[in-house]
C-alpha cells in the first residue's frame, strides 16, 4: 500500500469514526465509496461492493464500541429500547445475507442509494419536530425496526444506523441525539452479527486476508482517534442541527452511488 493511500485511507476512519459518533450510522456512507474506488482491479467487479461492505462491517464493530462509551457515559439514550432492537438487529442478517447473495453487485448500489436518499428527504422533513416529550416504547414496532436495520446492515455494510435513527424520529417520535446513541449502541451486535453471517456463507470466496487486513487496520485506526469526538459533538448539538447535516451527507452520497451505476 502507498503512502499517500495510507493516509487518504486514515482521513476516511477519522471521517467515519465521527460520523459513527455523531450520527449513529457506523460511517459506512464514507468508507464503502472510498474502498470501492481502492478496490477496483483488485476485488472481481462483480464482488466489489460485496468485497467493500464486508470491510465495512468489520470496521463498524469497532469504531461504534468506542462511540458507545462516551454515549453511555453521558446517558445519551433509552435503555427500555436496548433489548428490542438488540434482539431484531441480531435476527434481521440472517434473511439480509440471503438477499445479498441473491441479487447482483449493482442492484446492491442501487439498492443502497435510493435507500440512503429515501432517508434523506424523511430527515429534512421531519427536521423541525421536537419529540423529546412524546417517545413511545411499543415492544413489537421496535424489534421490527430493530430486524430492518439487521437486513439492511447485512445487505450495504452501513451498520444500519442509516434506517434505525430515522425509524426510531419518525415513527416512535424518539429524540433524535438519544436515537443516535440508541443506533451506536446497537449497530455492535448489527454488525457482528452481518460480520459473522459474510464470514458462514464463505467470505474467503471473494475477499482475501492480504487485502482484507490493510484496509481495516488503516481505517479502523482513523476512527480510534474521532468516534468519541463526534458522539460529544452529538451531545451539544441541537436536535435540529443534526437532522440538517444528516439529510445534506445522505444526499451526497446517495447522487454520487446513483451516478456510478447510470
Amino acid at each position: 500500500m502507498e503512502f499517500y493511500e495510507i493516509i487518504i485511507l486514515l482521513i476516511t476512519g477519522l471521517a467515519s469514526g465521527f460520523l459513527s459518533g455523531f450520527l449513529g450510522i457506523g460511517g459506512g456512507i464514507i468508507t464503502i465509496p472510498v474502498m470501492i474506488i481502492f478496490l477496483e482491479g483488485k476485488v472481481p467487479q462483480e464482488n466489489l461492493f460485496l468485497a467493500t461492505s464486508t470491510i465495512s462491517l468489520a470496521i463498524i464493530v469497532l469504531s461504534s464500541l468506542n462511540a458507545s462509551l462516551k454515549h453511555i457515559r453521558h446517558g445519551n439514550y433509552y435503555k427500555q429500547a436496548i433489548i428490542p432492537l438488540v434482539l431484531g438487529s441480531i435476527i434481521g442478517p440472517i434473511p439480509g445475507n440471503y438477499i445479498c447473495y441473491v441479487i447482483d453487485d449493482k442492484s446492491r448500489i442501487t439498492f443502497f442509494a435510493v435507500v440512503i436518499l429515501l432517508l434523506a428527504f424523511k430527515i429534512l422533513w421531519f427536521r423541525n419536530k421536537d419529540d423529546n416529550d412524546r417517545a413511545s416504547f411499543n415492544f413489537w414496532i421496535m424489534l421490527a425496526a430493530g430486524i430492518v436495520m439487521g437486513m439492511i446492515s447485512s445487505m450495504t455494510g452501513l451498520g444500519g444506523g442509516a434506517v434505525l435513527v430515522p425509524l426510531l424520529t419518525v415513527f416512535l417520535h424518539f429524540d433524535i441525539k438519544k436515537a443516535v446513541g440508541i443506533s451506536t449502541i446497537v449497530m455492535i451486535f448489527t454488525a457482528a452479527s452481518g460480520l459473522v453471517g459474510r464470514i458462514y456463507t464463505g467470505v474467503s470466496g471473494y475477499l482475501s486476508y492480504d487485502v482484507f487486513l490493510p484496509f481495516f487496520l488503516t481505517i479502523t485506526v482513523g476512527t480510534l482517534f474521532s468516534a468519541r469526538l463526534g458522539a460529544a459533538f452529538n451531545i451539544k448539538s441541537k436536535s435540529k442541527n443534526i437532522k440538517v447535516f444528516a439529510s445534506i451527507l445522505y444526499f451526497i452520497v446517495a447522487i454520487k452511488m446513483i451516478w456510478r451505476v447510470i
